[in-house]
């Protein structure tokens, strides 16, 4: 009896934060079942089922942000192991970027979302490029002393995807939704190796620059 009164106290704070969570979302869901009369069922199953459709139905974009979380799950259960404060201001800033692109993936901000509320598709990749100009602004000297290669294919592939999206529509399956939704999947697998290369690296490294790539003057 001891051993469980002694976890409890020890684990309240994780209880409180797994029932506000669950709270939330559940909370969440009667919101929008009872004010946009939405069935439950539609808020709660697998798209999949919801829409009768074979389980491999929306198997890159379901991919792809298995592998947003895994990279966010990696970097923020690095930082706590990442001594110095440069490297771990560079990993939690990586976290929230990598965190908003999934999300954009998941929900579709850039293409539904944004849209629905008046903002037009251009103006979101545009906000999300000025985003992507400040932290490399920031954080570019870091950069360079990693696997600077890495990150730069997988801004190109993302790149190549927005490309196609807002130029080159509707020319080919091939080319509008093999090509585009293929490159992006291509960037989600560098961008995670990247990240996985680098938190990995910056666990080791004891001071913020390196010869490796980059020696500053």
């Amino acid at each position: 009896m001891s051993v469980l009164i002694h976890q409890f106290k020890a684990l309240r704070f994780s209880f409180l934060l797994i029932f506000v969570v669950g709270l939330i979302m559940l909370g969440t869901l009667l919101g929008i079942h009872f004010y946009k009369d939405v069935p439950l069922e539609i808020l709660t199953n697998d798209l999949a089922v919801i829409g009768d459709l074979p389980i491999y139905a929306g198997i890159l974009s379901q991919s792809g942000v298995l592998l947003w979380s895994a990279t966010a799950a990696i970097c923020m259960y690095s930082v706590q192991f990442i001594r110095n404060k440069e490297h771990q201001k560079f990993i939690k800033a990586s976290v929230y970027i990598t965190l908003l692109l999934g999300l954009d993936d998941v929900f579709m901000f850039h293409e539904t979302l944004f849209p629905s509320l008046g903002i037009h598709q251009k103006i979101v990749f545009l906000c999300y490029g000025i985003m992507m100009l400040l932290y490399l602004f920031k954080y570019y000297k870091l950069i360079l002393t990693i696997d600077f290669l890495l990150f730069t294919l997988a801004l190109g592939w993302f790149g190549i995807s927005m490309l196609i999206d807002n130029f080159i529509r509707d020319v080919s399956p091939y080319i509008t939704k093999l090509v585009e939704d293929g490159t992006k999947f291509i960037g989600i697998v560098t961008w995670l190796t990247f990240f996985a290369r680098t938190c990995k690296e910056f666990q080791v490294r004891k001071d913020l620059k390196s010869t490796r790539f980059f020696t500053s003057t």
